[in-house]
């Protein structure tokens, strides 16, 4: 998997879970996590969650760490395991540096009640888009809501260790995939 780190913000308002943002920024044939920081402002209109959507949420926070994934020809049972991974890598991540146990709720990360992310993984012509963003700064959130900031993490570092935790973990998957023959 090719991992891209932008050096700009990002403004995330939903359209970016889309191929042609992906080949914006990691253009090529291989599978892609485009990394960024940047405001969170989704409306109701951008939102891919048929269920938030219909009960009118939004998505708001001043300042996330985003990635989004894109798994080419993989289909969107696999996708939604894809974006379950990462959840828990990134629960992993930020445990074990700041000290406290997160809980994995389906593909939402919580420290007791207040939330630390949000996600979402779709299907797309080429196969699945996968977004996932744990709040920097959780000021304004329209649920009870911490940040990075408040475990004293850098969102940098963050960014950087989930997109190479997540390769590697790819091609963990792949080495154990050849290493055995099928039996019958």
């Amino acid at each position: 998997m090719k991992i891209v780190l932008l050096d700009r913000p990002v403004t995330y308002d939903g359209l970016q879970l889309a191929t042609a943002f992906v080949d914006e920024h990691g253009g090529g044939e291989d599978d892609v996590g485009v990394l960024f920081e940047g405001e969170a402002d989704v409306p109701v209109a951008h939102l891919v969650d048929l269920e938030d959507r219909d009960a009118g949420a939004f998505i708001y926070s001043p300042w996330m760490a985003h990635v989004i994934l894109e798994h080419r020809g993989m289909d969107l049972r696999s996708g939604v395991f894809a974006q379950r991974l990462l959840m828990r890598l990134m629960s992993d991540w930020i445990s074990r540096r700041a000290g406290v146990a997160l809980d994995v709720r389906g593909d939402d990360l919580y420290l007791e009640e207040r939330k630390l992310s949000v996600s979402v993984a779709t299907a797309s012509p080429r196969g699945v888009l996968v977004h996932a963003a744990v709040n920097v700064r959780a000021d304004g959130a329209p649920v009870p809501a911490l940040g990075l900031s408040d475990l004293r993490l850098n969102a940098r570092d963050f960014l950087s260790a989930i997109g190479r935790c997540y390769a590697d973990e790819l091609e963990s998957v792949a080495h154990a995939m050849a290493k055995v023959k099928g039996v019958s």
